[in-house]
């Protein structure tokens, strides 16, 4: 079975040739049979995948994406187990680990290279709930899609998402400024694994098309949100 590295791993994707290194793959049989216990079993399931080291100027810290079942990872690679957890949700975990203010807050402790587990773990998980899954939706859209979108269509819809998660960390400040987008993308259209992949980018950039457009909300709040001050602070931060 193949043995994925960090260098295997980027941000929404899996790409097709590793930055470095070559595709190693394990003799799983016989590893199993030396190794026992549950994190062995982890392999039979999905998980997040992100990168054990990263630069600590890197400008995104955090590269996290979704491996499919039956590939193992190697030691340069951090995971989050998605056994017995919806898609729905998994999409969402994988927004938060992606967007800016999971990056901001890593690099504000972060003093190595390392991305530990522990820090993982320490970053804000606000609970899910069924009003943010116009956030699982748009995250769907970018796993997998990075060459499939062109690229002013892939870095607006993250930056929706980006304002969905500052929206749902500082609702104070998002909705007393009137910048919320949360209400306004209740009707997104998702994609499934029953669709072809043409008939996904074709969602895609027809949401992408309505949300765009200059006199709808969502663009504008998009376009504005940096007027609040605690969005203002992190994205400077982030563009030091």
């Amino acid at each position: 079975m193949p043995l994925i590295k960090g260098a295997g791993v980027q941000k929404w994707y899996l790409p097709e040739k590793m930055s470095q290194g070559i595709v190693e793959y394990l003799i799983y049989k016989d590893y199993l049979a030396q190794n026992k216990g549950e994190k062995n079993t982890h392999f039979n399931f999905s998980r997040i995948v992100m990168q054990g080291i990263t630069g600590v100027d890197e400008k995104h810290r955090i590269k996290a994406t979704i491996l499919p079942k039956g590939v193992f990872c190697g030691h340069s690679i951090n995971y989050i187990s998605l056994k017995g957890i919806s898609e729905f949700k998994s999409m969402y975990y994988l927004a938060l680990l992606n967007s800016e203010f999971s990056n901001w807050f890593f690099k504000k402790f972060s003093t190595n290279s390392n991305v530990n587990s522990y820090e993982i773990h320490n970053l804000p998980c606000p609970e899910f709930v069924e009003q943010y899954s116009p956030l699982s939706i748009l995250s769907s859209f970018l796993l997998n899609n990075k060459r499939k979108l062109n690229g002013i269509t892939f870095d607006f819809i993250e930056q929706v998402i980006n304002s969905i998660i500052y929206e749902i960390v500082f609702p104070e400040e998002i909705h007393s400024a009137n910048k919320g987008v949360i209400e306004y993308l209740q009707d997104v259209y998702p994609i499934d694994d029953s669709m072809s992949d043409q008939e996904k980018i074709s969602i895609i950039n027809s949401e992408f098309e309505r949300l765009y457009d200059p006199y709808h909300p969502v663009r504008n709040n998009v376009d504005t949100i940096e007027n609040i001050e605690v969005v203002r602070i992190i994205k400077e931060a982030l563009r030091k």
